[in-house]
């Protein structure tokens, strides 16, 4: 048995999907389990990260976890709670999704909360393996990058190359590792498979819209007040802004690996692929 945190969103819905098509068994754990007909062999259970003494009850049965939740205030108590009641209820792997340049020496909070996250693991004597992916390709569909009514996408990365990766491909990773025998101790990154600019993502976007589309970028200063202007709250605009600024300096963070297509059999979707197959939601926005 595979349980699955993070159930209801883009990745753990997609790793349920795939482990559903495999034939695999697994539990997926929500808040707010969502109503409609259930994926074959997927099982919905309310549970919450936050309830310590119902957790391992959630977990009971399960060899294998996926955890992920999303980057809230809370994260890391909520993660170590799933790794405690993983211990506790015999669980011997745990798959994390946690994030490029998790460090102790990051000037994302996000980065460094993911790293407090991923110490408390190799720690646990659990089983461990960690993903690591780059920026998603997904974010693209986020209004506050991709504004549509004014035909721009909105960066502070400047021309910083990325290695965007489609979430798609994050949750084929985690399926093939979980349906594995045995964890892997490994901490494995995963990017896009070509490193490329915020302006380089406009013209493909533009070409796959058949409409012009306007590369803005941003500086720190002006990002942040859009970001605080849309609600965004202060620490999450702040952890925002400086991975884009690691973005912007490159080095580093322009490292393509070949991960995806090591572990998946598969090539790592293209952006191209991603506007393709987004058409709609992204002719939508705005």
């Amino acid at each position: 048995m595979i349980v699955v945190t993070g159930a209801s969103g883009t990745i753990g819905g997609e790793l349920l999907r795939l482990l559903a098509a495999r034939g695999v068994p697994a539990r997926a754990l929500s808040r707010d389990p969502p109503a409609g007909e259930p994926l074959p062999g997927i099982e919905w259970r309310t549970a919450d990260l936050a309830d310590r003494e119902g957790l391992p009850g959630a977990l009971e049965g399960a060899g294998r976890l996926f955890l992920l939740t999303g980057n809230s205030a809370d994260m890391v108590g909520l993660q170590k709670n799933a790794i405690r009641a993983a211990l506790d209820a015999g669980v011997r792997h745990v798959v994390k999704l946690s994030a490029l340049g998790a460090t102790d020496h990051s000037k994302s909070v996000i980065g460094l909360w993911h790293f407090n996250v991923e110490r408390a693991l190799r720690e646990s004597g659990l089983g461990w393996t960690i993903l690591r992916p780059h920026h998603f390709m997904q974010n693209l569909l986020d209004e506050l990058v991709f504004h549509r009514a004014s035909a721009r996408v909105r960066s502070a990365a400047g021309e910083g190359k990325i290695p965007f990766i489609d979430t798609r491909d994050i949750a084929e990773v985690a399926a093939e590792i979980l349906v594995r025998e045995g964890p892997t101790g490994e901490i494995l990154t995963l990017t896009g498979p070509e490193a490329i600019s915020y302006r380089d993502a406009t013209a493909v976007l533009a070409e796959v819209l058949g409409r012009p589309l306007e590369y803005e970028s941003q500086t720190i200063d002006e990002a942040w007040t859009r970001r605080r202007a849309a609600g965004q709250p202060p620490w999450l605009a702040a952890a925002q802004l400086a991975i884009a600024e690691y973005q912007r300096a490159g080095g580093p963070t322009e490292r393509v690996t070949d991960t995806v297509e090591r572990v998946t059999g598969k090539p790592a979707r293209t952006l191209r692929d991603f506007a393709v197959d987004h058409r709609e939601a992204l002719a939508a926005l705005g």
